[in-house]
């Protein structure tokens, strides 16, 4: 939706078909780049909470054994 809103008010302040297509390859490029950015953010934060719950039960395993 935005993407469309932009390319729109881009064609009409422009009348340049040239600056749609510009700006188009442009704002899909950091879309796919802050998705990208996003879905490395998710994997890294649940492989540390991850490491985090291992780390846990390992510490109540070894008080459980003292």
């Amino acid at each position: 939706m935005v993407l469309c809103a932009d390319l729109l008010a881009v064609y009409f302040v422009s009348h340049s078909i040239r600056k749609v297509i510009i700006t188009a390859l442009g704002i899909s490029v950091l879309l796919q780049v802050a998705y990208f950015g996003s879905v490395l953010f998710f994997v890294w934060r649940a492989k540390s909470t991850r490491r985090a719950v291992e780390r846990a039960g390992q510490e109540r395993s070894y008080s459980d054994h003292s």
